[in-house]
């Protein structure tokens, strides 16, 4: 995957109902979306490195810690950044919210409406309305 400045990148579980909406209100702000349905698409390490640089955080807590297979297998074990990746790579179901990147921006999308946190107040309005 190649990432593009004037591209709004979406990482998400079209699963989830806040995946669904996230995507919906993306297609608001913009037309050029690279979709990455984390179930179906393989997201490399790198694009989650890159993200989590914009965002400041660090791979394990893009973890969904309530999700029972984190809950069984992986609380109170400690890992490396790279193998947290690896394990979003592997289980992309503990991935707590969508993850949106544009024009050098990133957002962790606990709810749907965070995606408008990539954009000006008054393009914010405008994309609510429309």
């Amino acid at each position: 995957m190649q990432l593009v400045n004037d591209e709004l990148v979406l990482l998400y579980n079209g699963d989830s109902s806040r995946g669904k909406k996230t995507l919906a209100y993306a297609l608001t702000m913009t037309k050029r979306i690279n979709r990455q349905e984390i179930s179906s698409a393989m997201i490399s390490t790198t694009v989650f490195r890159v993200m989590l640089d914009k965002l400041g955080l660090r791979p394990k807590d893009l973890m969904n810690r309530a999700d029972p297979y984190y809950q069984a297998c992986v609380r109170g074990r400690d890992f490396h950044d790279e193998e947290w990746l690896h394990l979003l790579r592997k289980r992309p179901d503990l991935l707590r919210a969508p993850i949106a990147m544009y024009r050098g921006k990133a957002v962790l999308c606990e709810t749907p409406t965070d995606i408008f946190r990539l954009m000006g107040e008054r393009a914010k309005t405008r994309a609510v309305a429309v």
